[in-house]
């Protein structure tokens, strides 16, 4: 390295700073050499290591290339077309204008199609259920005119002759007592016994049952019972021996009465058709209760299953001397009103609206009568 020496006009000597920049730019182009070196390395190991491309990627790029080629043509085509004029920009932007208007003015019309397609959705809907409905109809059709075809042509049963000799009305002082024939069973019911044990019962009770009091001036006061209380009363209430009938007391919302319901088992209750002549049964011995009571009448309840039955005691009654007479009735109970029991009312009858017509009379009421 030089010595330092002072320039000729006193100032200071650049020999270092000389130096020190030409250390710099040796270090640089090593480096540089370097980095080249390892470069040409890095590329040579890349191009070893890379893999050559198989037919198809070729043909892919190949694809590619033609497609970047062709966009390129349509952009070059449309940079030589010419441009739109003012005129033609300016009828393009009202067309637009104009196409916006129309989409506002058919806004509503677009919510009604969306309301039509979902009434078509539901309409669509019920009738795929109709159809369903009616197919299952038309095959239990199918299925009943083959059990039609199947089944044997019935045969109308032998009549039964029943006598009405003539009638008589009923005394009105008869104690009634009632039988129901269903199937082949009769069932004498003791509407007589029942009324007694209901009055005795409501003698020792009526007390504790009374609603109102009314004074009459000269006459015997009137009272008026509260229906629930009774009802209450007699809901578990033990009727004795009842031969299996339920025994109910039964309010009428609307009524000033209450009524009393027997009702038998119609299916074992009792006395079949075979034990009809026994002495020792419940219809025998119904017979006999009935006898015993002055001006008792028997009123008989036919099912239209049972004139056979009916006959058969009906015979028997008359061997006894017992007053009775027959209906075709099929209802499975007795339902009587209370005699000499005034209830108060709970509720008020509807009212007819106004304008009704009143409804047109009715057939005559036939009572009862004994033949």
């Amino acid at each position: 390295m030089s010595r330092k020496r002072k320039s000729s006009d006193g100032g200071i000597s650049l020999d270092s700073l000389m130096d020190a920049l030409t250390n710099v730019v040796a270090v640089l182009i090593l480096v540089l050499i370097l980095v080249q070196a390892d470069v040409s390395q890095k590329v040579q190991k890349f191009l070893d290591d890379l893999l050559p491309a198989t037919p198809e990627e070729v043909a892919q790029s190949k694809k590619l290339i033609e497609e970047l080629k062709r966009k390129q043509t349509v952009a070059e085509a449309r940079l030589r077309e010419k441009p739109a004029s003012p005129e033609e920009i300016a009828e393009e932007k009202r067309q637009i204008a104009l196409l916006e208007e129309s989409m506002e003015e058919n806004k509503e019309l677009l919510v009604d199609i969306d309301k039509l397609r979902a009434m078509e959705k539901a309409i669509r809907a019920e009738r795929d259920a109709e159809n369903e409905k009616t197919t299952a109809i038309q095959k239990e059709i199918a299925r009943i005119e083959a059990l039609l075809d199947s089944t044997p042509a019935l045969k109308a049963d032998t009549a039964t002759v029943v006598n009405i000799p003539n009638s008589r009305p009923i005394p009105e002082n008869a104690a009634t007592f009632h039988g129901i024939v269903s199937g082949d069973r009769v069932h004498v019911i003791n509407t007589q016994g029942v009324l007694a044990v209901f009055r005795r019962e409501f003698e020792r009770k009526k007390s504790d049952l009374i609603h109102e009091r009314i004074k009459l001036k000269g006459k015997v006061d009137r009272f008026i019972y509260d229906p629930n209380k009774i009802a209450a009363h007699f809901k578990d209430f033990n009727w004795g021996d009842t031969r299996g009938q339920k025994i109910e007391i039964r309010v009428v919302p609307t009524g000033y009465y209450m009524l009393l319901v027997i009702t038998p088992d119609l299916a074992k209750g009792g006395t079949p058709l075979t034990q009809l002549r026994s002495p020792s049964d419940d219809f025998a011995k119904g017979i006999q209760t009935i006898r015993q009571t002055r001006n008792a009448v028997l009123l008989y309840r036919v099912h239209t299953n049972a004139f056979e039955t009916y006959l058969a005691a009906r015979e028997l009654s008359e061997i006894a001397n017992v007053a009775a007479g027959w209906e075709v009735n099929g209802s499975p109970n007795i339902t009587i009103g209370i005699p000499d029991l005034s209830v108060r009312r709970l509720e008020e009858p509807p009212i007819p609206p106004p304008g009704a017509k009143p409804l047109p009379p009715g057939p005559p009421v036939i009572k009862p009568k004994l033949d």
